[in-house]
């Protein structure tokens, strides 16, 4: 079948071609492959001009593919048997020789939409699933410095200008988030997530006057946290690409939360080096209230380091850069610095992600992140105790005293991992 492909060809330009044998002719023609590429889309978040090939080559996409065939001399026509096996022989090598100068000159077009890209969000009527898994730690010492302690009726029963007193705080959390979002175009797309907590607050490691007290500590579990949004990704080109995502977001008993995310980004080879903004105003539900540590006993007693006291609403702002670089076919990397007022404190945190993604519709991210510098550290804060059948006031039901604390060795980290659905 071979042969008879190329005598077929051979016969179309055989009028056009001389018989001088001393000639050299060359032929040029137009070879259009209709292969598709097994990508299932063309956006593939990276600038593919000069970067480093990895993976198979496969076919451009209906690509026009120049071939150029030399043909040193034109081959006899046969007069004997010997005559035609040598020809079947040239036949036979000009067309090997021509199919590997066409596989040299073909193009690798693969493109792969990677899910673990900052910038991800599910294409036109296709849906995105993030399961996000991870155990987050935040702890800090304190000393109480001084207190007033008051009787039910709000009355000064003492003042203590000093206090000898101080101890450890942790909060460990187990998180499960959950993300489902749907792409009503390539650009847009609506989000809906709901995130389960398991939550402990202990204080322990108590020091001077309360030397050897027993640790205290609360937990409480449940899906804590629902919200919706919307994902706008506003640019994308060879070189730049630019998201919009706002939120709103309602934890359980505590906040209702509007939340933005502003990402912008430069491409070049395999990377994209981006800046990220992000905010939020968060409505207390309880006006008038304190947030910060708190942890009550079987008794009803209980002690909270306050962070804030008398509010009606929180902000937090942050900014930062960060960087997402495509290691080869299966595997990318993430990583963050973001640095940010979140309404009591200042902070600088990093993150790093690495992802592997073995097929086009699946991507595991495993990351984690931490404070790397926190303005919490030396900060005085209030803490509020209430104690009920005190042994320093017998005549009293209960007293409750008001005090300032100081915090010390501030830390927090997380470490999760991210399941990434495309269908």
């Amino acid at each position: 079948m071979k042969k008879c492909v190329f005598a077929l060809v051979f016969a179309m330009v055989a009028p056009f071609v001389t018989t001088d044998a001393q000639c050299a002719t060359k032929i040029y023609r137009r070879v259009s492959s209709t292969k598709k590429s097994a990508a299932p889309t063309t956006n593939f978040y990276y600038n593919q001009s000069n970067r480093r090939k990895y993976g198979n080559q496969v076919e451009a996409q209906q690509s026009d593919v120049v071939v150029q065939q030399v043909v040193e001399e034109p081959a006899p026509v046969a007069t004997s048997y010997s005559d035609a096996a040598k020809m079947d022989s040239y036949v036979a090598e000009s067309y090997s020789e021509k199919k590997q100068i066409q596989k040299k000159t073909k193009v690798s077009q693969e493109r792969k939409y990677f899910l673990a890209h900052p910038f991800f969000q599910p294409l036109k009527g296709r849906f995105g699933s993030i399961t996000d898994i991870a155990y987050a730690k935040n702890s800090f010492g304190f000393d109480m410095l001084r207190s007033n302690v008051y009787d039910q009726y709000g009355n000064v029963l003492a003042t203590n200008p000093t206090l000898n007193r101080g101890g450890k705080t942790e909060t460990n959390q187990f998180l499960i988030k959950q993300d489902f979002s749907f792409g009503l175009t390539d650009q847009v797309a609506i989000v809906a997530m709901g995130q389960y907590d398991s939550t402990k607050v202990k204080f322990k490691d108590w020091t001077g006057d309360w030397a050897g007290a027993d640790n205290e500590q609360n937990s409480d579990s449940g899906v804590n946290v629902f919200g919706f949004g919307a994902q706008l990704r506003f640019l994308d080109t060879d070189k730049s690409i630019g998201m919009l995502s706002v939120y709103y977001e309602s934890q359980k008993d505590t906040t209702d939360s509007v939340l933005a995310d502003f990402k912008l980004g430069y491409k070049f080879d395999r990377t994209t080096l981006y800046l990220v903004g992000r905010g939020g105003y968060s409505s207390l539900k309880n006006k008038n209230s304190s947030y910060g540590v708190y942890v009550e006993d079987s008794t009803g007693d209980y002690l909270m380091l306050t962070y804030k006291r008398n509010i009606n609403d929180l902000f937090y702002g942050e900014g930062g850069l960060g960087v997402f670089s495509v290691l080869n076919k299966y595997f990318t990397f993430n990583a963050e610095a973001m640095y940010g007022s979140y309404d009591w404190h200042n902070k600088l945190t990093g993150m790093a992600a690495f992802g592997v993604q073995p097929f086009d519709a699946m991507a595991l991210d495993l990351y984690v992140s931490g404070t790397l510098y926190d303005s919490a550290d030396g900060k005085v804060r209030e803490y509020l105790h209430f104690d009920q059948n005190p042994d320093m006031f017998p005549s009293e039901p209960w007293v409750y005293d008001i005090g300032d604390y100081k915090i010390k060795d501030y830390s927090e980290y997380k470490i999760g991992m991210r399941m990434i659905l495309h269908f």
